[in-house]
């Protein structure tokens, strides 16, 4: 089996990257009922009156419920590595694949997702398309990469469509990041499934910081991200923060107006009793999916799902209950 690597670490933390456990996919069960389900960096979509998750593992880990509480795995979503992988991340191996993001667009499924290897930032993010969430998927190349020497990681990605419903603009965004000089943030033209424009910072923490997710909530754009390290089981530090702006491309402060481009964040969730290290994100309507490592279970990675409430002043918060 392929290894699940932790989220790559910026410049600062790749000396520690040796000591890094690495999340194996030893423990991938095969297709069938599980509850929770294991998963890591999950990505959420509804359809049908079904929930399908998404997430890191060979070939794009995929898994359904039709209640939020008993997951089914299904077939993975990729069978193949795409030619284009060899060239973009020589060192990547096999159908290891991170952090998908799932969107439906033009009539279509699409998954963002990323490659890369342990402790570099030669990485892409690559994306395939599909006329069902079952599949087949289609290979539709590549989004965008990094190289040795760049100050940011192609990895983690997020697509943001700014809906006009919804009180945006109908423009789309592309955030990808994960460590290094932190998250940026580009157009992306939905004509050609590609970033237009330039890129730009829009949150950074020497800590760590990765995983972006952006959400409107009336007149707000929102920034999740998760701070500190994952893939440490048990030791895991990971939690989730968020900020807000009125534009997808920043500034996004947090609730005591720090800025996230300074380490800013306000606190939506931390590890407690059994579940530890909750992160890797994804907002989708009232839903908040993430991952967290279960103290019950030897630090194993579990999908966790539940509701998120918005306060008086227009700030998201855990409502009661899990799924």
């Amino acid at each position: 089996m392929a290894t699940i690597a932790p989220r790559v670490r910026g410049a600062a933390a790749v000396i520690a990257a040796a000591v890094l456990p690495a999340c194996s996919t030893a423990g991938v069960p095969a297709p069938g009922l599980e509850d929770p389900a294991g998963a890591h960096d999950p990505t959420l979509i509804e359809q049908g009156g079904a929930f399908h998750v998404f997430t890191t593992g060979p070939g794009i880990q995929h898994l359904r419920s039709e209640d939020g509480r008993q997951w089914r795995r299904l077939a993975p979503a990729l069978t193949e590595a795409p030619a284009w992988w060899a060239e973009a991340v020589p060192a990547h191996r096999g159908l290891d694949v991170w952090a998908p993001k799932v969107f439906a667009l033009k009539g279509r499924y699409w998954l963002l997702y990323s490659i890369s290897t342990f402790g570099k930032n030669r990485s892409a993010i690559g994306l395939a398309s599909s006329a069902a969430l079952d599949g087949p998927w289609q290979d539709e190349g590549m989004v965008a990469r990094s190289v040795e020497g760049d100050d940011f990681n192609a990895i983690d990605p997020d697509l943001f469509i700014d809906a006009k419903e919804q009180g945006g603009d109908g423009r789309l965004w592309l955030s990808y990041g994960s460590f290094w000089g932190g998250i940026r943030v580009t157009a992306f033209d939905p004509e050609t499934m590609r970033p237009s424009g330039p890129a730009r910072f829009i949150a950074r923490r020497k800590a760590g910081i990765e995983a972006p997710t952006m959400v409107r909530h009336g007149d707000w754009v929102y920034l999740f991200v998760s701070h500190d390290l994952c893939c440490r089981g048990t030791a895991s530090t990971y939690n989730i923060r968020v900020g807000r702006s009125r534009s997808a491309q920043g500034p996004f402060l947090d609730q005591e107006g720090r800025d996230l481009m300074d380490g800013g964040g306000t606190l939506v969730e931390q590890g407690a009793g059994r579940w530890i290290g909750p992160g890797h994100q994804d907002v989708v309507g009232r839903w908040i999916v993430r991952h967290a490592y279960d103290g019950e279970d030897r630090g194993k990675p579990k999908l966790r799902l539940g509701e998120l409430r918005w306060t008086g002043d227009g700030w998201p918060a855990l409502a009661s209950g899990e799924r």
